[in-house]
């Protein structure tokens, strides 16, 4: 995220694992994708976000709830299980977006 003239980029600080995604794909390559809770922003970190009109035209906070309907499926399966895993203090395996119950393990 740039901020403010100087475009200043925010650091949040990285927490724990929540996700780890293997997506193979024979056309664009295999992926492993990892999601880490990034925390909460405060309400000056929110006041401080001025974005390039160039870059980009806004930004807004959904309701998990909503995700299926705002972005495709592989993509709104993977939030919505590192939302549940943040909430439980776990972390979750996916394949393709989808968690694989064999691979929870003790």
């Amino acid at each position: 995220m740039r901020t403010g003239p100087a475009r200043a980029r925010y650091h949040p600080v990285i927490g724990r694992l929540l996700v780890t995604d293997w997506a193979p794909d024979s056309v664009e390559g295999d992926k492993v994708l990892f999601l880490f809770d990034g925390g909460t922003l405060t309400n000056g970190q929110l006041d401080a976000i001025h974005l390039a009109p160039d870059e980009l035209l806004g930004y807004r906070f959904h309701d998990i709830a909503q995700i299926h309907d705002l972005t495709i499926s592989r993509l709104a399966r993977r939030l919505v299980h590192a939302h549940t895993a943040h909430l439980v203090g776990g972390s979750h395996y996916l394949e393709h977006g989808t968690r694989l119950e064999e691979a929870d393990g003790p």
